[in-house]
């Protein structure tokens, strides 16, 4: 086993040899309410290292300090390694899952909560952690349905808003298109961009004075009820009460759910099995 699992130089190899018959049983346990997250690719890490998986819980579930997660069965060298290679799935991604929670917890239904900087993670995280924002309650797209997302960049390269979605007029799916007042005022882009057939207006700046703004602007012009409108910008928890009042349709949180800290959990050797 121990040559499968480690290099033949880790010290724990020669720790635990003499000891490859003998088969414990460990529980992984939260030490902290949380929601649970990353089952899939812990229970993968587990079986990978020949380990029996008995999982007591399931991904979106709320628990308590103290309760188990997974327990493990197998030999004493492949329950060292899953110290160290199982609890980081669950950790992370329930961190996640926990952040995104709280965040759709605080605001209204009325107001679709998106975690959508999963796109800028290392590849390999990207399914898990996306995953984990999801069973938290939040979407990972900023609409259901198709759609093309214009950014800051793109439109800097087609020169500007209006330039920027005729330029995609004739392609498939809704339009959503950033707005940071760098083409103009920020009230005079999204008149570019409703008259241009956006169906979404991103107010990107992170500034609720700038949203704000716009919504009145279109209230005001008549258009409020053709465009959706979201804000987003380094949005955290302390901002969650003034947007919560906000006229606003969607709200993009990414980088505070994404950054949120592991969930504490500990991995322990309950005896023999």
């Amino acid at each position: 086993m121990g040559k499968h699992i480690l290099p033949p130089d880790d010290i724990r190899c020669s720790i635990f040899k003499g000891m490859e018959n003998r088969i414990f049983q460990a529980g992984v346990v939260f030490n902290q309410p949380a929601v649970v997250a990353g089952l899939i690719e812990s229970e993968n890490e587990a079986s990978s290292l020949e380990l029996e998986v008995r999982s007591q819980v399931r991904e979106g579930m709320s628990v308590l300090a103290g309760q188990a997660v997974l327990t493990l069965t197998g030999p004493a060298l492949a329950l060292a390694v899953a110290e160290d290679r199982v609890l980081g799935w669950i950790g992370k991604a329930s961190g996640v899952a926990t952040a995104a929670r709280s965040f759709r917890e605080m605001l209204p239904g009325r107001i679709r909560v998106v975690c959508g900087g999963w796109k800028k993670l290392p590849l390999p995280w990207r399914q898990n952690l996306r995953r984990a924002a999801a069973v938290g309650g939040v979407a990972t797209r900023i609409l259901d349905a198709p759609f093309i997302y214009l950014d800051k960049n793109y439109i800097r390269m087609f020169g500007g808003i209006s330039g920027t979605l005729q330029a995609v007029a004739a392609l498939p799916g809704e339009k959503v298109i950033q707005l940071r007042g760098e083409w103009g005022d920020i009230t005079e882009e999204a008149a570019q961009a409703v008259i241009n057939g956006a169906a979404v207006l991103m107010v990107d700046t992170g500034r609720v004075e700038d949203v704000t703004r716009v919504a009145g602007y279109l209230r005001g012009s008549g258009w409020r009820q053709r465009v959706r409108l979201a804000f987003s910008g380094g949005i955290t928890r302390e901002d969650l009460p003034a947007i919560a009042e906000l006229d606003v349709d969607i709200i993009d949180i990414g980088r505070s759910v994404l950054d949120a800290p592991l969930a504490d959990l500990r991995f322990e050797v309950l005896g023999p099995a």
